[in-house]
Parts: structure tokens; sequence; C-alpha cells
């Protein structure tokens, strides 16, 4: 994410993953998603599913803390490891440095 953008957040009509209280004051940009364009709001529910099913859901998890401990965890490997069908077998660090 380039330094001179803040980073953003889609809304989410359900469970909103809450950001992880830090030491350091973040400011966050509100989207909101077009009209008509599942599409797009399609893509933070995929990782919403893949989040659950391939990381929270896998081993008991602890209270609050440790859950937002291991959603931050597991946002790192799916954005800078964990490789992507859709975009080519590339990571989607990757394929934004591209």
């Amino acid at each position: 994410m380039p330094s001179d953008q803040p980073p953003t957040r889609a809304p989410h009509a359900g469970t909103t993953l809450l950001a992880i209280r830090t030491h350091v004051r973040v400011i966050v940009r509100h989207v909101r998603t077009r009209v008509r364009s599942p599409q797009t709001n399609g893509v933070i529910e995929r990782f919403f599913g893949t989040l659950k099913y391939e990381h929270l859901y896998r081993a008991p998890i602890g209270g609050g803390g440790a859950r937002a401990m291991e959603t931050a965890r597991f946002r790192d490997v799916y954005n800078t490891i964990r490789p992507h069908q859709s975009l080519g077998d590339r990571t989607p660090r990757e394929s934004y440095l591209r």
C-alpha cells in the first residue's frame, strides 16, 4: 500500500473485523461499494470466508485479543505469502508491486 494513501475499509453487512488496537495511530478511509456491483463486495466476502474456514475455524482460539492477533497474522500471510489462483499464482503484494 503506498504510504501517501490511507488504508481503506469496505463496509460489511454482517460481522465486521475490527482493527487491532496499536500504539500507532492509523487513518482509515471509508469506501462505499458502488450500487449494483456485487463483484466489489465479493472480494471482501471471499477474504472473510477464507479467513474463517482456512484459519479461525481450524483450532480453538481464545478471546477477542487472541482472535484479533490471529486475524492480523492471517492477513499478513494472505497478502504476502499465500499465492492466489486469480492473480496467476502471485501474492496480492506481488501483484500490487508489479
